[in-house]
């Protein structure tokens, strides 16, 4: 009778035990799958507007004052056209700067970085 008892109170045990874990199992598993979903569309969205600035600090030119003459200096900008023109401050004035094409001419253009 005792050993009898002694079942009936370990597989009420278990019985429990398995009915709490498929409860958690069944909220539990939606949300950590929702946080996994959420973090990866994070860190895909962060990498994709990384790739879009493209942003570096670069030597660029400025016409001295033709664009056969170019002045190096290093900016903070892009070749991605985002519309605004990329310019440096020299000689207590803002200036455009370029790159240079093949010809060693600074006449490519060059950009802001526009920061969403």
């Amino acid at each position: 009778m005792k050993i009898e008892n002694l079942y009936k109170r370990v597989d009420h045990k278990i019985n429990f035990n398995l009915s709490v874990m498929k409860t958690l199992i069944k909220f539990a598993l939606p949300i950590v799958a929702f946080m996994f979903a959420s973090a990866a569309a994070i860190t895909t969205n962060e990498s994709k507007s990384t790739q879009n600035s493209k942003t570096m600090v670069i030597e660029g030119f400025i016409q001295n004052p033709t664009e056969s003459n170019c002045l190096s200096v290093t900016v903070d900008c892009t070749t991605v056209n985002t519309g605004f023109m990329c310019e440096a401050f020299h000689n207590g004035q803002d200036r455009r700067v370029w790159l240079k094409n093949s010809s060693g001419a600074c006449n490519l253009n060059l950009f802001k970085v526009v920061n969403p």
